[in-house]
Formats: C-alpha cells, structure tokens, sequence
C-alpha cells in the first residue's frame, strides 16, 4: 500500500478542492492506496473529517503561515509534521503557491512524488500583501514540487506556465447519481415552483467574489423584464449571502429569486434547471458546470472559464463586458429547447467520468513511484 498526503489550505463540505478530493478517495482503491489530509487551520465546523475517516484517512490540522503573528508557529508545526510522518510516499498539494512551505518540509523528509496542482486560473485572495506574497511563492512552489498537474490547461498556464509538462485531472463527476431523470426533474419542479410551468435559471456556487453574484443579479433583472415568468435559484453559502439578498430586494426582483442555501440534494436541484447560468470572474473547472450537463442542463459560462467546461454541444459563453441584457437575452434563447437525453455519453466521452479520473490518477501515482525504486 502506498500513502498519499493531500495538502489543502483550509477544509470544509461544499468546497469545490474538497469535495473533489472526497470524490477521489470515495473511487481510489483503498486496498492499495491511503489518503490523508494536511491543512492549514482554516476549518469549517462541520462533519468534513467524519467524512475523511469514515474513508479511512485522517485530517492533521496545522496554522498558517500566513495568519497574523503565527508564522514562526507555522513553520515549527510543518517541521514537526515530516518529522513525526515521514512515511508518506506522495504529496498531493492543492493550494498553489500557499503550498511552498509544505512542500519545502515534504522535500527534506524525504518524499520523492511532490505534485504541485494548479485548481484557478488565477489567486482567491485579494489584499495587496497577501498578492504579493502568492506571487514571490509561486515560482518557489514550482521548483519544490516534482509534478504538476492541473483540472484545465489554462489553470496550469496560470500556476505552472506553458512549457512545463501538466497532468490534467478532470473534475470527474459520479455518472450514477448525475444522470438524467425525468421523474426527478418533474418532482424538482413542482417542489421549487409548484405547478408554474416557468423558465427556470440555476446557479450553484459559494457567495464569494469570484462568483459575481452582483453581475448574476443584474443579469437576471434583465430577464425579468423581458420574461415575467422566469425564476432563479441559488444553491450556496457564504460571506456575501445577505449582501446579494439585499442587492435582489433593491433590483426588484427578490420574490423572483429562491436561495436554497447549503443542499445536500445538487444532484437532483439540477435536474430542474433549464439552464445553469455562470458569470464567474475566474474559475479552474467549475465541477459544477460538469454536474449539470451530465444531468442533461446546459449552461451558459462566462469567458472567463475554461472551454474544456463546454461538454454538451448546447451549452455557450458570453463575455463580462456584454451587457446584462446581452447576456439576458442569449439566457431567454434557450426557452423550449429540447433537453440532451444521452448527455450522461457526452460526459464520459469528454473523460469527466469520476471512475475513469480516479483510475488514471491511480495509475499516474504508482508509475511515477516505480522510478524511485
């Protein structure tokens, strides 16, 4: 057996790193390969780790270099994890350039697989010292890990450049659970708009920054004015809720709007949607846009995605710079269009099949170990 040590910066449900690296773990042969988590301290108070150990790993938690005051502190618990664990074969670090001293102190331990893998096409973070700082690391990350991968060529022109070799690994979705279903897509419906036979827009994301909530719901202010029967419904948490909330009831269109919340039900909400509309300012591969074609919703992506997300042949993009009502009206062509019954084929065609990504992952993992030996 072979031990695997995922880094992250911070875990959580919802997540779009963790929930892959649960998907990976949940299809991964755990008779021949063991998944750990590292972290740093930035964790949500809820049942992540349950679901990590009853996976058969375990979560260590450690601070962040990068919180106030702590970085001394940071460094000693890094030092002091290789030291105590340094019987891990691979590390695995989802977390860009944070991920440098992590894979600094793997290096020293003695781990030989360090794979450095690139989730944004640019960094989350948005103060000028904490810019800085991921732009210093980044090339440092690089020359500490020995692999790169990436979940789209343009999030791995980002990390890595574009003359270095890139693994791309899919985010893989379970084509059992996403499927299309008409008998759930008819209950979804009378469930969220009871019998109202209206035009139903989705949008399933955490309210933060970089999803541009704010442009979404201009967007659909626009729809509404052109169609008084359409709804939209947003699926997510986060710190800019109540703020987007607020931003509906000023536009006017706040009894037009349905926010679910936190769903542990995705899979089936999709299968309601018309259409699931994405106007992200950055994204890596957005799983969720995977969800909802292979459920047979096509979506309407931002340019700024990458157009490795575009899996069903209905599915488009528009610019930021176009207009809400550009890209309201490119939402409303859309109405009465005949949905993709065989969208589930597009999906593992297009290699976004979670058994198929596990198994190459797999793979990748014991023939880059071989040459070790």
């Amino acid at each position: 057996m072979i031990k695997v040590l995922f880094f992250m910066d911070g875990i959580g449900n919802a997540g779009g790193i963790q929930e892959m690296a649960i998907k990976w773990m949940e299809n991964i042969d755990r008779s021949k390969v063991k998944i750990d988590i590292l972290t740093y301290n930035h964790v949500k108070a809820d049942n992540y780790k349950d679901r990590v150990k009853a996976l058969g790993g375990e979560v260590y938690v450690i601070e962040s270099f990068q919180d106030k005051n702590k970085f001394l502190l940071s460094m000693k618990q890094t030092a002091s994890f290789f030291e105590q664990h340094s019987d891990y074969n691979i590390i695995h670090a989802h977390a860009s350039s944070k991920a440098f001293f992590v894979l600094w102190f793997a290096k020293r331990s003695g781990i030989k697989v360090r794979i450095l893998h690139s989730h944004a096409t640019r960094f989350v973070m948005t103060g000028i010292l904490a810019l800085m700082a991921a732009y210093i690391l980044k090339p440092l990350a690089n020359i500490m890990a020995t692999h790169y991968f990436a979940c789209s060529p343009e999030a791995g022109n980002f990390l890595f450049g574009k003359h270095k070799k890139v693994f791309i690994a899919h985010n893989g979705v379970d084509t059992d659970v996403f499927s299309p279903n008409t008998s759930v897509r008819i209950q979804m419906r009378k469930e969220l708009i009871g019998e109202d036979n209206c035009f139903l827009i989705g949008n399933v994301g955490r309210f933060r920054p970089q999803k541009n909530h704010k442009f979404l719901m201009e967007i659909f202010k626009e729809v509404c004015s052109l169609d008084n029967k359409s709804k939209l419904v947003c699926v997510g948490g986060g710190e800019l809720e109540n703020i987007i909330k607020e931003k509906a009831r000023l536009l006017g269109i706040l009894d037009r709007v349905l926010f679910l919340g936190v769903r542990k039900d995705v899979n089936n909400l999709m299968q309601a949607f018309d259409l699931l509309v994405m106007p992200s300012l950055f994204e890596g591969l957005p799983v969720t846009g995977v969800e909802a074609q292979a459920v047979g919703t096509p979506c309407l992506f931002a340019s700024t995605i990458t157009k490795d997300a575009a899996i069903l042949p209905n599915t488009s993009y528009l610019k930021l710079e176009d207009s809400p009502k550009i890209w309201a009206e490119k939402i409303l062509s859309y109405k009465n269009q005949n949905r993709i019954d065989n969208a589930t084929e597009y999906v593992r065609q297009k290699g976004y099949d979670i058994l198929l990504d596990t198994q190459k992952l797999q793979n990748f993992y014991f023939k880059e170990l071989k040459k070790y030996e």
